[in-house]
């Protein structure tokens, strides 16, 4: 029988938001340090209530495993609230309402990304079966939600464009990775190899991700980003800075700019964002920012849209910052390089096409950041776990967020609309 702990540490690996098959590249490590602060934060937790009052043998339906909502504590948090007034350029002129998305049968599930105008969500399932790695999708069109499978194991939709085209992995046997696109709930494999993952697509069609020579789930296994022109074409490798680098694309742009996270080869080699503009015949490996201190050791790109390159930086100093997290938002602006570092603290999540950053902020609560102002969001009405989550789609007008929302007993995805 297996304890309480190693149960809700089972349950929590689903919410990491990387992507099927991770980079060879070493991402920050202060969001590693964050997700095992919550994870024992949360086990720590699940250990202390079940020693005082739950049986073993309560936990699937205290976790949901009969297929309905979990119980929870009693609490009435207000489904809105009045948000600061915000900047000339600030998103919002009154109040954000949140609201749960509906889910077919078990409630649990978490958005993983959205189109530029927040029409479209994906998202996908608490994992089912015995091994806990087969993960059912969604795809949401305002209220209407339908239910997708890819093959394999590990599935993830990462991004949808305007039309509805999403696109997403799943590992099949022998740890094979494979992308996919879904059309009008058509599941269509994109041609190439046997290791490609797909990250992003734009509003023309036009795919970007990554393949892995070797085995996608082979430790140290190398990948390189590629772009499909259509859901249709063979893949193309990107030209590389260096030989020896290599990453994976996670955004494009819709006039066709492309950017991915990489590094040189070496593993004390930082992360890097790197850019393909359209009709430049080489990438562009793009500054380190300046944060407070000096400049930055390392940079992780998070997203791309609008010419706005939006990530964290890190910079390496024996004196802890005043937060205590020496881990910066910086946004980058394409057209005249300039790079600024936005008032908050953001342990991972998105950003949007006017340079605003959305995720998790401090104390884990799902939030934004615009400009000069830091903005924690409401919890919708009936929600009653904790107020921690993240935010992983961003509207480019700032008004709908998609994201999730977990506590010990639950995680359900969530829209968050603004006005």
């Amino acid at each position: 029988m297996r304890t309480d702990d190693e149960h809700v540490a089972d349950r929590l690996r689903w919410l990491d938001d990387e992507p099927t098959g991770p980079p060879r590249i070493d991402l920050p490590g202060a969001i590693r340090e964050a997700r095992r602060r919550r994870r024992n934060r949360r086990v720590a937790a699940a250990g202390a209530v079940a020693m005082g009052v739950l049986a073993v043998a309560a936990l699937p339906a205290a976790l949901g495993g009969d297929g309905r909502a979990a119980p929870a504590p009693a609490a009435s948090p207000s489904p809105s609230m009045p948000l600061p007034e915000p900047q000339p350029t600030g998103p919002w002129r009154g109040m954000c309402r949140a609201e749960l998305l509906p889910v077919p049968g078990d409630p649990r599930a978490a958005v993983t990304g959205g189109d530029p105008d927040g029409r479209w969500l994906v998202g996908r399932r608490a994992p089912q079966g015995q091994g806990l790695m087969d993960f059912g999708l969604l795809i949401w069109e305002g209220n209407q939600v339908r239910e997708v499978q890819l093959p394999g194991s590990m599935q993830k939709l990462t991004d949808v464009n305007r039309t509805g085209l999403a696109v997403g992995s799943s590992l099949e046997a022998g740890n094979e990775l494979r992308a996919w696109a879904v059309r009008d709930g058509e599941v269509v494999r994109l041609p190439g190899g046997t290791s490609e993952g797909a990250t992003a697509v734009n509003d023309a069609g036009r795919i970007v991700g990554y393949r892995s020579p070797g085995h996608a789930g082979e430790p140290g296994a190398k990948q390189l980003p590629v772009v499909w022109d259509s859901y249709q074409s063979q893949p193309v490798d990107l030209p590389l800075p260096g030989p020896q680098w290599e990453g994976v694309a996670v955004g494009i742009d819709e006039d066709g700019t492309i950017l991915a996270a990489m590094s040189d080869g070496h593993p004390d080699k930082p992360t890097r964002a790197v850019v393909w503009r359209p009709g430049a015949a080489r990438p562009e490996v793009l500054p380190l920012p300046q944060v407070p201190g000096g400049k930055a050791d390392r940079f992780l790109p998070l997203s791309l849209g609008g010419g706005w390159v939006t990530g964290t930086a890190e910079r390496d100093t024996k004196v802890v910052p005043r937060n205590g997290i020496p881990r910066y938002p910086v946004r980058i602006n394409l057209r005249t390089g300039q790079a600024d570092v936005l008032k908050g603290v953001l342990w991972s999540g998105t950003g949007n096409g006017q340079g605003w950053m959305a995720g998790w902020v401090s104390d884990d609560v799902p939030g934004v950041i615009a400009d000069t102002r830091s903005v924690k969001l409401p919890m919708p009405d009936g929600w009653r776990g904790e107020r921690q989550g993240g935010v992983t789609s961003f509207s480019d007008d700032g008004r709908v967020l998609g994201g999730k929302l977990e506590s010990d007993d639950q995680v359900r995805p969530v829209r968050w609309t603004c006005r």
